[in-house]
Formats: structure tokens, sequence, C-alpha cells
């Protein structure tokens, strides 16, 4: 399914686990808009090594919100829309 084709307005929680960088970068600017303020976004694998390219194209998704990523001990990373 193409994320354009998800019709919906407002989003309080999002999870992003695709392992892939193209998708999960998408995927967050995509419903980046549609996120109330206070949404949590939940970024799986975000700190564990194997996944440096997904970290680093959400590190800089969110630099360029200036945004905080928060590091989780499970290796997830935690974003707050504001």
């Amino acid at each position: 399914m193409n994320l354009d084709k998800v019709q919906i307005d407002r989003v309080a929680y999002l999870s992003i686990d695709m392992n892939i960088v193209y998708p999960e970068r998408a995927a967050i600017e995509y419903f980046w808009p549609k996120l109330s303020s206070g949404a949590m976004v939940l970024l799986d694998d975000h700190g564990w090594a194997n996944y440096k390219d997904q970290k680093s194209a959400l590190d800089e998704f969110a630099c360029g919100k200036k945004l905080q990523i928060f590091n989780l001990p499970t290796g997830q990373g935690l974003i707050i829309k504001p």
C-alpha cells in the first residue's frame, strides 16, 4: 500500500519498524504533519549499530525539525512532537 492512499487526518502515536532507510524516512515525512502536538514516534532499532543508515536518516530528519531523538535503553529512539 502506498502512503498517499492512507486516509487519516490526525495521529497520536507512530511506530516505525521497517529496517530499510527509504521507507522509514518516507513514513516519518508523510506522517509528521498529521501528528498531533505531544504525539510520540517510536523508532525501532535506532540505537543498534546494524541500523546506522536508518539512524543517520532519522537523526537528519530530527535535526531539520530542531528536535532531539531520545535514546531508550531498549535500543529504540523516541521523538515527541512539540
